[in-house]
């Protein structure tokens, strides 16, 4: 599988559970993760924002994101953006080399610049969307019992193809 079918097969997941959750679940605050399931996939999606704000600028910064509330609060909204999301992945049609700015420290912390290509911050958001899926799961199971789980969510591949050997 290629890096635009995984991403969309997680897009897919996310999509599934939200479609399922009532409003007023995805918003709700949940003490053991100390946010609310909105929360988390703003999270997510604002990271492949990020991507794609950088394929535009040629500096990816994941620190800088927008943190916009309409997505941890508004269902629709948050499928529709997931949808364009989808859409722009699969529009993916280079690899050039990026700058991945960070910053580790206080706020004296100067950035720090490295390079990476736009394939590997794709997969760099799958395995972050793969990890936040692995978070949410527990109290989506334990809070929202009647929301059917996708199969492999929040299991990463390694660990399924794993799986699957070890069964056969």
């Amino acid at each position: 599988m290629d890096l635009k079918n995984a991403s969309s097969k997680v897009m897919d997941q996310l999509l599934v559970v939200i479609h399922q959750i009532k409003s007023e679940d995805y918003k709700e605050n949940i003490l053991s993760l100390n946010a609310s399931i909105g929360q988390h996939i703003r999270h997510i999606l604002e990271f492949y924002i990020c991507l794609f704000q950088g394929i535009e600028t040629g500096i990816i910064n994941y620190d800088n994101r927008d943190r916009d509330i309409r997505i941890e609060k508004d269902k629709e909204f948050t499928m529709n953006l997931i949808e364009q999301l989808k859409e722009k992945i699969s529009s993916i049609d280079k690899n050039p080399e990026i700058l991945l700015e960070v910053k580790y420290g206080d706020t004296s912390a100067k950035n720090i610049e490295l390079k990476s290509n736009i394939e590997r911050e794709l997969a760099y958001n799958i395995e972050h969307t793969i990890h936040h899926l692995a978070i949410i799961k527990p109290s989506m199971i334990e809070h929202f019992k009647y929301v059917e789980i996708p199969k492999n969510f929040g299991i990463a591949s390694s660990t399924i193809r794993y799986l699957n050997q070890k069964h056969n």
